[in-house]
Order: C-alpha cells, then sequence, then structure tokens
C-alpha cells in the first residue's frame, strides 16, 4: 500500500533527526511542521547550572519549565518518550507532577545531579510510567527505601536504574529490586547513607542474569564475596565501578581479569592495590577504554602493561602516581593512540620528554591534567594542540 504524504514525511524525517538536521524543516509549512515537530518533541534534555555548563542552557531550561508550568497540555506532549534534565537544584515534587500530567508516555527518566523532590515524585512516577526503561536520580539524598521498593514493584520493564547517594536506601530495595527488574543491565547504588551489604549483591546475581554494568561507588560494606559473586555470574560485564570500596582487598580486585570483555574500570583510592594485579588485569582486559586508577599510586610497571595490552584506551587516570616517569608515559602515547583524556596530576617525575611524545602521538586528545607536573616547561606545553583543555599546571616562579 502506497504511503500518503505524511506517514512519508515522518519516515524521512525520522533519518533527518539522527543527524540533528530536523530543525528547519518546522518552517517550511505547517504540514511539515506538524511532521518534524512530533519526532523532535520525542527526545528532551536540557541542563541547569549555568555557571558549570554555560548560561545559555540554563536560560533554556527556564524557559521550558515556564511553558511547563503555564501549560496543562503540549502539543506535542504525548510524542515525548526520553526527558533528561541534569544539574538542577529545583526539581520539585510540583514541577515532576507537572511533567507526568504533560508528558504521558516517557519511558527514560533522566535527573542526573538534579534535586528538590522526594519519595512523593517517585511515588508518582512509579504510577505514571509503568513501561519505564531507564531511571536516573542520582545524587538525590531525599529518597528512601519506600519509594525505590514502589518503583521496583511497579516498574518491572526497567532495564537501567541509577539510585546512587539516593538517600537513605538499604538492602530492603535492593531485594526488591533484584526480584521484580529481570531486564536490568545496569545498576548503581553507590554511596550515601546507603547500608548496602553482600547479602543484597548475592540477590542481584541470582534473579538478574543480564547485567552488564555496574556502580557501586563508596559502597563500604562490600567485601570480596561481592567481587567473586559478580565474576562468577557476569563473565560478560563491560562497566564495574569500585571507588572507595575499601573493605575489597587485592584479591578480589585480581578477580575482576575474569571479565574479558570489560571496557570500563575505575577503582580510585583503593590503594593496596599493587602493580601485579593491574598488570593481570590489563593483560586479561584488552578492550578496556577507561581506566581509572586514581589515587592507586601505581609504578611504571603496571602503566608499561597498560600501555602494552589495552590500545582502545579513550580514558587514564594516574593521578596522585608520583613515582611515574617519562619511559611509561611515553609508550602510553605510542601505543594507545585513540586517548581523550589523560590526568597526571601529581606525576611530578614527569618532564619534557613525556610531553613530546603526546604531542606527536595523541591526535584525539581532549583533556591533559597536570596539576603539580612542575619538570614540565612552557615550551614544550606549546607543542600540543592550542585547544587542548589542560589541567592544573602551573609553573613554579623563581626565587627572588
Amino acid at each position: 500500500m502506497a504511503l500518503v504524504l505524511p506517514e512519508l514525511l515522518t519516515k524521512i524525517f525520522k533519518f533527518l533527526a539522527e543527524d540533528k538536521a530536523l530543525y528547519p524543516a518546522l518552517f517550511v509549512s505547517r504540514l511539515w511542521s506538524m511532521c518534524s515537530g512530533s519526532i523532535l518533541w520525542r527526545r528532551i534534555e536540557l541542563i541547569g547550572d549555568g555557571g558549570a555548563f554555560g548560561e545559555k542552557y540554563e536560560i533554556q531550561l527556564k524557559k521550558f519549565l515556564k511553558i511547563v508550568r503555564k501549560n496543562s497540555r503540549l502539543t506535542y506532549g504525548s510524542s515525548v518518550r526520553y526527558l533528561k534534565i541534569s544539574h538542577y537544584h529545583k526539581l520539585s515534587n510540583k514541577i515532576l507532577g507537572k511533567f507526568i500530567e504533560i508528558f504521558p508516555n516517557i519511558i527514560h527518566l533522566d535527573f542526573k545531579r538534579s534535586y528538590g523532590y522526594d519519595d512523593t515524585a517517585l511515588f508518582k512516577i512509579s504510577r505514571a510510567y509503568p513501561n519505564l526503561i531507564h531511571l536516573n536520580v542520582f545524587n538525590n539524598g531525599g529518597l528512601t527505601d519506600h519509594s525505590i521498593i514502589e518503583l521496583a514493584s511497579r516498574c518491572s520493564k526497567l532495564q537501567y536504574l541509577e539510585i546512587s547517594w539516593g538517600g537513605n536506601i538499604t538492602d530492603k530495595s535492593i531485594y526488591e529490586i533484584a526480584r521484580s527488574c529481570y531486564c536490568l543491565r545496569h545498576l548503581g547504588i553507590s554511596g550515601g547513607k546507603s547500608c548496602i551489604s553482600d547479602k543484597s549483591i548475592r540477590e542481584i546475581t541470582r534473579f538478574n542474569p543480564n547485567i552488564q554494568s555496574l556502580n557501586f561507588n563508596n559502597c563500604e560494606k562490600l567485601t570480596d564475596a561481592t567481587i567473586h559473586a559478580l565474576v562468577d555470574s557476569y563473565p560478560d560485564l563491560r562497566k564495574l565501578d569500585l571507588r572507595d570500596c575499601n573493605k575489597v582487598t587485592d584479591i578480589g580486585i585480581r578477580q575482576i581479569a575474569q571479565c574479558l570483555n570489560l571496557e570500563h574500570l575505575a577503582l580510585n583510592s583503593l590503594g593496596f592495590i599493587n602493580d601485579e594485579t593491574i598488570c593481570i588485569i590489563a593483560q586479561s582486559c584488552p578492550n578496556i577504554s577507561y581506566f581509572n586508577l586514581e589515587f592507586c599510586h601505581v609504578t611504571d610497571t603496571a602503566v608499561e602493561a597498560i600501555a602494552q595490552s589495552c590500545h582502545r584506551l579513550e580514558y587514564l587516570n594516574i593521578y596522585g602516581s608520583k613515582s611515574i616517569n617519562d619511559s611509561s608515559i611515553s609508550k602510553i602515547a605510542k601505543n594507545c593512540s585513540y586517548i581523550q583524556e589523560l590526568e597526571l596530576g601529581y606525576c611530578g617525575l614527569i618532564t619534557d620528554t613525556a610531553i613530546k611524545d603526546i604531542a606527536q602521538n595523541l591526535s584525539d586528545l581532549k583533556y591533559l591534567g597536570l596539576k603539580y607536573c612542575v619538570n614540565i616547561s612552557k615550551e614544550a606545553l606549546d607543542m600540543l594542540d592550542p585547544d587542548l583543555d589542560i589541567g592544573g599546571y602551573y609553573t613554579i616562579p623563581s626565587t627572588l
């Protein structure tokens, strides 16, 4: 059957939307505006905190919220599927109530680092969006077990759930998530006032076979038992964040090497980790593209192992590794050409030699952290791309 014109335009406009070239279609004609508007309104993404991201983003957000407050119905409200409002400190229960009223078909909600709402709003979200597949409420200290349990029981299709630093959340919530949300692929339950234990993680591994990404940052009760359960249950794990999990030991961390397809690993502040463990992980997990070893105090031995094996590396953080010198950084520059962010803060032995190799080999580099790298000259830095963001570098004034 031949497509009528509106249907044909809609199919064409979907391709334009992927390349962000659809906006001019709004101004061609009423028909084009109608067909393109419903597509453009499927995804809304706004950022607050103008100081960090630029004032124009916060102005856009405020204009959007003004429209929402004044309208109980929007022409394309039913088209919205994806809503992301991040870094906004006035996201109240009332505003979220308006979202639910105006946007009835949302399946993706992301309020990362936005706060001002509490359990009341999450109860409403749970009841309004039973088909929700993505929810991020990272860094909202106003949530408790009551709303998380309600969410898990009503939104069983969730694939992505990030409740890190969410407030007073305990094992009770994790038990309900494990037994209700069988489709989960990502779970974040980091820090805050949480009392998450090894027992609740075993429940996750028992009932949730599809997990590929886990964020346990600052879960201070977790031990090696959790690591063993994870590697046994999720050999295809792609992302793992264990920052500040200080009851885990080097023996447990070494087990991560069994996850051969790991791509993202954060071990910040686990100062007990030795070079041999990092070498084993690097050699076993060559697909790692994100490796965070801040304050792990690794040496050249570990960094050279990473350079030799992890050729897909895009992010490397060895902040605080004071014994690192030029040789290992030069090997990183020559062997890991995809790196976009390299944090070398407090690696005070690095000199112009390493910077020259970085300049010659890392053409994709966007950020280079050099705090307290005092043996690097201004002349060496001039060899780097002038658009490169260099963090923390300063020169030591000569003694008068």
